[in-house]
């Protein structure tokens, strides 16, 4: 069955919707280029196709669910993969996170957490 092309504008429109909502809550630095990315090609070519914007799609759902994010505070040292620590902090992991070693992630666990950060 194939839809219309206003109609397949419409359901493109609302899973870019849906899918930036549901970034809002599972944020990852890495997968922000591709939405930004979908919802571009979306306004520029979707009168004519909406491959871009599926394609752009396609490669944020991964990286949303990805176990690695990028820092985008940069961290004295070389480029380099740090645990995400969640809960409160025993004190040794307190000094490991003053010696980069680790990043404390907060006491507030979603569940779509990253494991690892890369930091440089």
């Amino acid at each position: 069955m194939k839809l219309h092309p206003p109609i397949r504008r419409i359901v493109v429109l609302l899973v870019l919707l849906v899918a930036t909502l549901f970034w809002v809550g599972a944020f990852r630095f890495i997968s922000v280029p591709f939405l930004v990315a979908a919802w571009i090609f979306f306004f520029r070519y979707g009168r004519t196709t909406i491959r871009p914007s599926l394609i752009a799609l396609t490669i944020w759902l991964p990286l949303t669910f990805s176990p690695i994010d990028i820092l985008p505070i940069p961290k004295r040292g070389r480029p380099r993969l740090v645990p995400l620590v969640m809960g409160l902090p025993t004190f040794e992991t307190a000094e490991r996170a003053q010696r980069g070693e680790v990043i404390l992630g907060g006491c507030i666990v979603s569940g779509f957490e990253p494991k690892y950060y890369l930091v440089w």
